[in-house]
């Protein structure tokens, strides 16, 4: 290599250096500020409690960046209105603020931010307000940060106290769930309308006794897991869901809305006495990773529910049972899942032990009338009349349904097949139909005054679905 190219090379290193050492100088120019990835840091619903073992909301992220060629140092803090309400993370390193830290020019450094809410001794939602605070060479600049908090009555694998024989929950504050409550055997809990229940990650309502939930049209009784912001409004398993127990009776659920769960609701062998295990009406189970109602042996009532956007099921009906369902709207378009199978199951195949020997065969029973069954896929029914199963049934009818299906036998008692129900946007979950809609006015009058919105129904020709 000859001596003018080692020297150029040199000298090129050395230029190098500079360049890197004079971005790296502190400058102290008062002209220069930071930037920030947002101005505003915002929680939703964040529940209170009091401990310092209490629910911490979801994680926000904020980058902080140095536009300038040169590195400057800031102290970062917060401006204390709420003192350990809210927790700080700056480039890993957990911390209530830093004093000088240095942010390198045109580069950038990341905080990450959550809230933790004491109790705030009220009912009503409040809110906590606080500035994340940086001074940068005598600039003063904050972010806001502000959370919603709410107080709630909170349930941690419990069972509930079933000595009076009979509990009510009110709406005037939430109720939180970690991991499991149990309403024991004797117990009747009745949920009164506009009562919220939110369950945390992984946690299930079970019942052995008797669940009542009274919700109205314009105040329902809301299902839902804990996380309320806005990335989770719709994301499906963030809790397992309401199961009902063997022995467990008399349940009723009405004017309801159950969501982001796993299994909507699950019925569990056959009823105790004369009444189905469950009624369920005006209610919608919405967006379940799994399904939406399951039943196992069941006795199951269901008169104008929606049941949508579920992983695999919207109705599974096994190893026989009794299943009544009037006025229906079970839709499943695989919006956010890839559902491979038919979305409703009716099926008699008897219980079987690990030999492979029939321990129990009930019969299966349905009767299926002004009911929407439809999807994506071109077959969405599973009718499944096992031969091992027990062949026993008295009641098998299917009428004045609107179906996607290829079971041919099935175009019969005025059922309407594979005709678009014109739903108004399945997109949002807005399951009316449209004015010229095939179901419209395509249904049969079997009592049911009202649909699922409580208008009024013909009582001449009611059209097939939850709305009229």
């Amino acid at each position: 290599m000859g001596r003018n190219h080692i020297l150029t090379l040199f000298l090129g290193i050395v230029l190098t250096m500079q360049a890197c050492k004079k971005e790296d100088e502190i400058s102290n120019d008062p002209a220069f500020k930071l930037t920030f990835s947002t101005d505003t840091l915002f929680y939703d619903t964040v529940f209170t409690q009091s401990g310092r073992n209490g629910p911490l909301s979801v994680t926000k992220q904020l980058w902080v960046s140095n536009r300038n060629k040169q590195a400057v140092k800031s102290n970062i803090r917060l401006s204390g209105k709420f003192p350990g309400v809210f927790l700080l993370n700056i480039d890993g390193k957990p911390t209530t603020g830093e004093l000088g830290k240095e942010i390198r020019g045109n580069d950038s450094i990341m905080i990450f931010v959550q809230i933790y809410i004491p109790e705030g001794g009220s009912n009503l939602p409040f809110v906590i307000n606080d500035q994340l605070v940086f001074e940068t060479n005598g600039n003063v600049q904050e972010v806001q940060l502000i959370g919603w908090g709410q107080d709630a009555n909170y349930y941690k694998n419990e069972v509930l106290d079933g000595s009076a024989g009979h509990l009510v929950w009110t709406p005037e504050k939430p109720y939180v769930i970690y991991d499991s409550i149990l309403v024991p055997t004797g117990l009747t809990l009745t949920i009164k309308a506009g009562t919220r229940i939110y369950s945390h990650n992984n946690s299930v309502i079970l019942v052995l006794g008797t669940l009542i939930v009274e919700g109205s049209k314009a105040s329902p009784v809301v299902f839902e897991g804990t996380r309320t912001d806005m990335d989770y409004r719709t994301r499906s398993g963030q809790w397992i869901g309401i199961r009902f127990l063997p022995r467990s009776k008399d349940n009723v659920i009405r004017h309801a809305i159950i969501r982001n769960g796993v299994l909507g609701v699950e019925v569990d062998s056959l009823p105790v006495n004369n009444n189905p295990n469950l009624v369920m009406s005006e209610t919608k189970i919405d967006n379940m990773l799994a399904a939406g109602i399951v039943g196992y042996s069941a006795h199951i009532v269901a008169v104008n529910n929606i049941i949508s956007n579920c992983g695999q099921f919207t109705f599974y009906g096994a190893l026989g049972g009794e299943y009544t369902l009037y006025h229906n709207t079970l839709a499943a378009y695989n919006i956010g899942f890839n559902r491979q199978n038919p979305h409703f199951l009716l099926d008699n195949s008897p219980f079987k032990n690990e030999a492979g020997n029939v321990v129990l065969a009930v019969p299966l029973n349905y009767r299926l009338v002004n009911n929407i069954i439809y999807g994506s896929r071109e077959e969405e029914l599973i009718l499944n009349n096992a031969a091992d199963g027990n062949q026993t049934f008295t009641t098998r009818v299917i009428q004045n349904n609107l179906l996607r299906t290829t079971i041919q036998a099935l175009q019969t008692n005025d059922n309407v097949l594979n005709k678009d129900p014109r739903f108004e946007d399945i997109t949002h979950s807005d399951f009316r139909i449209k004015p010229d809609s095939p179901a419209k006015n395509k249904g049969v009058w079997i009592g049911v005054a009202k649909d699922f919105g409580e208008g009024i129904r013909s009582a001449v020709s009611p059209s097939i679905g939850a709305w009229e």
